[in-house]
């Protein structure tokens, strides 16, 4: 998805939750006419669909199928793959619902396989990165981690996730570009639930390229803002600032969320930010944004929100933060709240947007 100045526009909420309402029961009742041991068994195949399907992806093979369908062979000789195993392999991602075998034998893209062409769409993005090999090691330990409460990947590796991307560049911009195909997913639904209106300056802490802020500038006009992040993440904000057209209303700010967050901002905004780390350092980043904040300024956290009843994709999300990230969690509102007592606010209004992320507004008390 190229980002331009379009909109990202989302669709009307009752119309998502309708949809994956529909989509989960469905799916439960496909589950309920097969013996249950059948369907327990087709569902122990989903990891090995993860490397299969990311396996094609960075072969190559969604976009040789852009231009005309192929047979396993000529996909095998243009990937130089085995031609054997290619043809097992699509076979098998057929039976996944990914790609379609046609009566002449070639092979051809669907709905769902069409999905993965995006560079920057979050399909695509995330079957690279959740199939990574860092990962799937890190998986690979879940008993560990079931034992102990503590995070895979650093055990595994030796070093926790964020000092890995530094050691293998290659993977850190994966995961950028999943993070960023998310967030296109999810910034149309942000900017139109939360009334970012209501102020005049806005400062994303971590923000990353810039993807949600430039979405909230688009929708409010009068808006300006800035970002706070790492130098390197920074100059890859530059061009999609630029394209989107709002490069002259956003100051690029060096620096880190355990440094400290500058101050002067109206409103400040951490995405995606306190689920990657425990409640120590939670607070941390918390009272940095609250050091920089005047009384009655606003603090507004854009996370899942996840309570003991919780029964969507945020339940997965937040195992995988407790496998790869630095005993990060998703949370609950009670959570937020103590989180936001204990750095000095006030845990104020709740919203939830369509794609049923939270967004949760601290007051500076």
């Amino acid at each position: 998805m190229a980002l331009g100045s379009k909109r990202l526009m989302a669709p009307p909420p009752f119309v998502v939750r309708a949809a994956m309402a529909v989509r989960k029961r469905l799916l439960r009742a496909a589950d309920a006419v097969l013996p249950a041991e059948a369907a327990v068994l087709q569902r122990i195949f989903a990891g090995a669909e993860v490397n299969l399907i990311s396996a094609l992806v960075r072969a190559g093979v969604p976009e040789l199928l852009a231009g005309e369908a192929l047979t396993a062979d000529e996909i095998a000789a243009r990937t130089n793959t085995d031609a054997d195993a290619m043809l097992r392999t699509l076979r098998a991602a057929v039976f996944a619902g990914y790609f379609v075998r046609r009566g002449d034998g070639r092979y051809a893209h669907n709905r769902m396989s069409r999905a993965l062409l995006d560079a920057d769409g979050s399909a695509r993005t995330f079957m690279l990165y959740f199939g990574s090999r860092s990962n799937q090691h890190a998986w690979a330990d879940y008993d560990e981690t079931l034992r102990t409460g503590k995070n895979a990947f650093e055990r595994v590796h030796g070093v926790g996730i964020w000092e890995w991307f530094d050691r293998h560049p290659d993977e850190r911009e994966t995961f950028a570009r999943a993070m960023m195909g998310f967030t296109i997913m999810e910034a149309g639904g942000i900017a139109t639930t939360y009334p970012f209106g209501e102020v005049k300056h806005v400062c994303d802490v971590g923000g990353g390229r810039g993807t949600l802020l430039s979405e909230i500038l688009l929708t409010y006009p009068g808006l300006t803002g800035w970002i706070v992040d790492a130098p390197g993440v920074l100059a890859s904000a530059r061009p999609l600032l630029q394209a989107r057209g709002v490069a002259d209303r956003v100051t690029l700010r060096a620096g880190s969320f355990f440094d400290a967050v500058p101050a002067g901002a109206d409103l400040y905004i951490l995405k995606n930010v306190l689920h990657d780390w425990d409640d120590e350092r939670a607070r941390k980043i918390l009272g940095n944004c609250r050091a920089a904040m005047q009384p009655g300024q606003r603090l507004v956290v854009i996370e899942q929100i996840v309570e003991a009843d919780t029964d969507h994709l945020a339940t997965m999300i937040d195992v995988h933060m407790m496998m790869v990230c630095n005993e990060g969690r998703e949370r609950g509102r009670a959570d937020f709240a103590r989180l936001f007592a204990e750095a000095g606010f006030q845990l104020a209004r709740v919203f939830v947007t369509t794609t049923t992320m939270g967004i949760l507004e601290g007051v500076a008390i």
